[in-house]
């Protein structure tokens, strides 16, 4: 289990490269829709279903992985709980502290496969691009 910081920490990267990747995609798929003589090419309708199903698979699999992080939060919290020096003054900002950083880590469990996702259609829409160029 990652401390209340590094989840943090890893949560902000998270955010940030799934939105660079989600908005390097977004501009692939628009300039390559976007080209009236491959309209309806096989290519286009394979894009429309993988963009459907990607991303129900992707909230599939963040779904999954963020109950699974729920379904620890208990036990977790137990053990937060447990510790003597949380029942203290200083212990019980580390202690909420704590707390937070296990939220962190269901949210981040819930981003991965949307990360995940999204970086590996950026890699693959810059290959096509680069192919496409090439040719």
């Amino acid at each position: 289990r990652m401390s209340p910081r590094r989840e943090t920490r890893a949560a902000t990267k998270l955010l940030n490269a799934t939105g660079n990747a989600a908005a390097s995609v977004i501009a692939a798929r628009m300039q390559a829709f976007s080209d009236p003589a491959t309209l309806l090419s096989p290519w286009h309708q394979s894009e429309a279903r993988r963009m459907t199903t990607e991303k129900l698979d992707a909230v599939t699999d963040g779904m999954q992985a963020a109950g699974m992080a729920l379904a620890m939060l208990p036990a977790r919290l137990l053990m937060i709980g447990a510790r003597p020096a949380s029942w203290t003054p200083g212990g019980w900002i580390a202690a909420c502290n704590d707390i937070a950083g296990l939220w962190f880590g269901v949210g981040n469990a819930a981003l991965r496969p949307a990360r995940n996702t999204a970086v590996s259609n950026r890699r693959r829409l810059a290959r096509r691009a680069s192919n496409n160029t090439s040719a």
